[in-house]
């Protein structure tokens, strides 16, 4: 499902689209099918991979806050009664959703960005205060989050692209890329990623595998003799320690290829 950028500013314009949406905009179902109490809500797996990672998502139960740290990890991250994240300190980096004013709060300078929700607080897209869209969400018929972009966001002359995969309502794969415009018709890929997500036997993520791929000098991807993707660097991140709640508590990244690195991490969960 595509969005247009100029139909989203158009949207914008209203303070009351700002909280619902375009009503001709197609996006998220609004009626949420019944959820076991073994599964999260589509909206809240939608806020999570909206600011964070995947591996990141509770099993089932709705978290408050959580704590990620190790040696050159800092992470803190806070949820709303929803389940939503609300705020977040991710190694220095500051972000914060006010959702009864559709702002979003970012960096150090706490730059504000105005919100374009739907009617379940999915962020269907943002603009800076110059009226300029800087973010675009789609969704599938599900409901799910398959793609985001953020374009000139935070004053960085950067798009950033993310896909997101699913298999079953589980996020499978994410494709991460990022490219400089050149003109308004032209963009340079300057960033290729790919992460899988393996779970275990009872659905809880237990490795994920993080590759960042080698690209030409004209940002193509390179192709080896092997008619392969030559990868630069493969973070690989196994998960255990699981507690009452199927969460994962503990983990050790470990890195590959142009860069060499371990790294534990502890991960502490208060829950709602």
């Amino acid at each position: 499902m595509k969005k247009n950028s100029l139909f989203l500013y158009i949207c914008v314009i209203s303070s009351t689209l700002l909280i619902s949406g375009c009503d001709d905009q197609k996006k998220p179902d609004e009626k949420i099918s019944e959820k076991s109490s073994q599964q999260l809500p589509t909206t809240v797996i939608n806020s999570y991979l909206f600011h964070t990672e995947p591996e990141l998502l509770p099993n089932r139960k709705l978290i408050k806050q959580q704590k990620i740290t190790g040696t050159s990890s800092n992470k803190i991250i806070n949820y709303n009664a929803q389940g939503y994240v609300a705020d977040y300190d991710l190694d220095g980096l500051y972000g914060e959703v006010n959702y009864d004013a559709a702002k979003y709060i970012y960096g150090n300078n706490r730059e504000q960005y105005d919100i374009i929700f739907d009617a379940q607080k999915n962020i269907l897209g943002m603009k800076n205060n110059d009226g300029d869209i800087v973010e675009n969400s789609e969704f599938d018929e599900q409901g799910h989050l398959v793609e985001t972009t953020l374009s000139h966001f935070a004053e960085n002359n950067v798009i950033f692209n993310n896909k997101i995969i699913y298999e079953n309502d589980h996020v499978e794969l994410i494709l991460y890329n990022a490219y400089v415009p050149v003109d308004e018709k032209t963009k340079f890929p300057i960033l290729a990623q790919e992460k899988e997500i393996i779970y275990n036997e009872n659905n809880q993520i237990e490795k994920t595998i993080l590759k960042t791929y080698k690209l030409t000098s004209n940002g193509e991807i390179i192709i080896n003799n092997k008619n392969e993707q030559e990868v630069e660097l493969t973070e690989t991140c196994t998960y255990t320690n699981y507690n009452e709640n199927q969460d994962w508590t503990k983990a050790v990244c470990v890195k590959t290829g142009v860069e060499s690195e371990t790294v534990e991490l502890t991960r502490t969960i208060e829950y709602q």
